[in-house]
């Protein structure tokens, strides 16, 4: 499953050319996003897409058939054999249309205030000192086309400068890729960086310091469940790493956490070693009520579902905590 590629699909507009919204079409598209892998392609049996929709195959069928119809999805020519039946293997466009359901209101908003700023559908009169520029019958004139909508893995070569963070961008997605290849595109992660810079304020090499930070200590590239990269960005994920960016990895698991050892070896045992620096290491202790105060909501959620059923052995309890100063035993 492509968390990309259902973040795609939702997005998308099945419209035929009478301007008719097909919501099979749209349903159809969803749904199979679900099954491709994050190039766009994969396969689903009709059988098991009518059981999700609750409709009848015939109704995949035809859903199938308008998508084509639309672009919306290519048959690759390969198929999947899967218990004697053969199915095609289709591709999603990932690289046109919106990018996500946010990209596309953005658009059509866009789209509403150029119209209002627009010629109103006034024909003005000849002969009062009008002169009528760019008449419909001017060949040389490029129409205007949608301004709002990003159409990802188009290289721009039209002179213009790449921004200003494609240097850390791209540095990100290397590292990240050198351990998840499969979690990074590009043209979506640069999307999701642009919006990060602009939202939150932190510059392009602390961003990038958080991505390093993450990818060298977070125990779920070592256990294969590293997100999406473009994700992880866009739901604020790299706010913990933050702080840690730039700062070495800490040798032993005395040396960040100065709580009981044999809560530290519980999460070594169940999480990794990196997860002591990760998501220990700026936790509190309190001995009295002997629970884990994570630095962080992120950090106690990952202690909880990493580690949980090994401190549960223990009597201990994961909370979010508050100033580093408050500690007790």
């Amino acid at each position: 499953m492509s968390d990309i590629a259902v973040t795609w699909a939702k997005a998308q507009e099945c419209v035929d050319a009478k301007g008719v919204r097909d919501r099979n079409a749209k349903q159809t598209l969803v749904h199979l996003a679900s099954y491709v892998d994050a190039a766009g392609e994969g396969w689903a049996a009709v059988g098991v897409l009518a059981l999700e929709m609750d409709v009848s195959e015939r109704s995949v069928q035809r859903g199938l058939a308008k998508l084509k119809a639309l672009g919306l999805i290519k048959d690759t020519g390969r198929t999947k054999v899967f218990e004697k039946r053969v199915f095609p293997i289709y591709q999603l466009p990932l690289d046109t249309g919106h990018a996500n359901t946010m990209r596309r209101i953005k658009a059509e908003r866009e789209n509403a205030q150029s119209k209002a700023w627009g010629d109103a559908g006034v024909t003005p009169r000849a002969g009062v000192g009008v002169t009528q520029v760019s008449p419909q019958d001017v060949a040389s004139v490029t129409p205007t086309g949608d301004t709002g909508v990003t159409q990802i893995g188009k290289e721009n070569t039209q002179g213009l400068k790449p921004f200003a963070g494609a240097r850390a961008c791209k540095a990100a997605c290397e590292a990240w890729g050198d351990k998840a290849p499969e979690r990074v595109a590009p043209r979506h992660v640069e999307r999701a960086w642009l919006t990060v810079i602009e939202r939150s304020g932190v510059s392009d090499d602390q961003l990038l310091g958080a991505v390093l930070a993450a990818v060298a200590r977070d125990p779920d590239f070592g256990r294969g469940k590293a997100m999406n990269l473009d994700r992880w960005l866009d739901e604020g994920r790299y706010e913990p790493w933050l702080s840690l960016a730039g700062e070495a990895p800490a040798a032993t698991a005395s040396s960040v956490w100065d709580g009981p050892q044999d809560v530290a070896v519980a999460v070594v045992g169940a999480m990794g070693a990196a997860a002591v620096p990760s998501y220990l290491g700026q936790a509190q202790w309190d001995g009295e009520r002997r629970v884990v105060l994570a630095f962080t909501s992120f950090a106690a959620q990952r202690l909880r579902e990493g580690a949980g059923q090994a401190l549960r052995a223990l009597r201990v309890t994961v909370e979010v905590g508050g100033q580093r100063s408050v500690r007790h035993g």
